[in-house]
């Protein structure tokens, strides 16, 4: 994984924690959100497995933790809606 990709990642991320925060998703965006966080839980995952470089390790393993932990929030928000 590329050093640009993990800043966009970074970004996206405080990004949706910030607007989970705030409350600013709708049902139909959150849905929207989970499905896009679980792509990247998994490339987060498959990138922690692969690098060698143990100073990256864990901040791929970080942001994996805060991708996480944002996807648990909406799937309890969306249980909530039920």
């Amino acid at each position: 994984m590329e050093k640009g990709e993990i800043k966009q990642i970074g970004d996206y991320i405080k990004d949706l924690e910030e607007g989970l925060y705030e409350w600013d998703y709708d049902r139909i965006a959150m849905q929207t959100e989970w499905a896009y966080l679980y792509k990247i839980i998994q490339r987060l995952m498959d990138a922690t497995f692969k690098t060698k470089d143990q100073d990256l390790k864990p901040l791929l393993a970080f942001m994996e933790l805060k991708a996480r932990k944002c996807k648990e929030c909406i799937e309890q928000r969306l249980a909530m809606n039920n």
